[in-house]
């Protein structure tokens, strides 16, 4: 495991890092696709309820936290990454896996040129 925060095991390393790069515009998908008219309302339902569990799920860590202080650098922003990736990222991805291809394939193109 240590190895893959590392950068020992370079596919992982160079995924995480991807993912890392490309957040800000995930997040955008998201907000765009949620604002969309014509993705149905019953998916934009589960991208509410999987962010309302996320914050249960936010609550319960506020309560007892975990800690990875024993681990060097992760130890720092551990509450960051969980609150990105184990809180947002998950319902986010469903969210966006649900919603019509064409649609998301619009919104990534528009995504893409604004970044150019």
């Amino acid at each position: 495991m240590n190895s893959f925060f590392f950068g020992g095991n370079k596919p992982g390393f160079f995924r995480l890092f991807r993912l890392l790069l490309h957040f800000p515009n995930f997040v955008k998908l998201a907000w765009r696709l949620f604002s969309d008219e014509r993705v149905p309302i019953y998916r934009k339902a589960i991208l509410i309820l999987t962010e309302l569990l996320a914050v249960v799920f936010a609550v319960a860590y506020l309560v007892n936290p975990l800690d990875f202080d024993f681990i060097p650098i992760f130890g720092r922003i551990d509450d960051l990454l969980i609150g990105a990736f184990v809180i947002l990222v998950p319902g986010a991805w469903l969210f966006i896996r649900l919603c019509p291809e064409p649609i998301v394939r619009e919104h990534v193109d528009r995504i893409h040129a604004e970044n150019k």
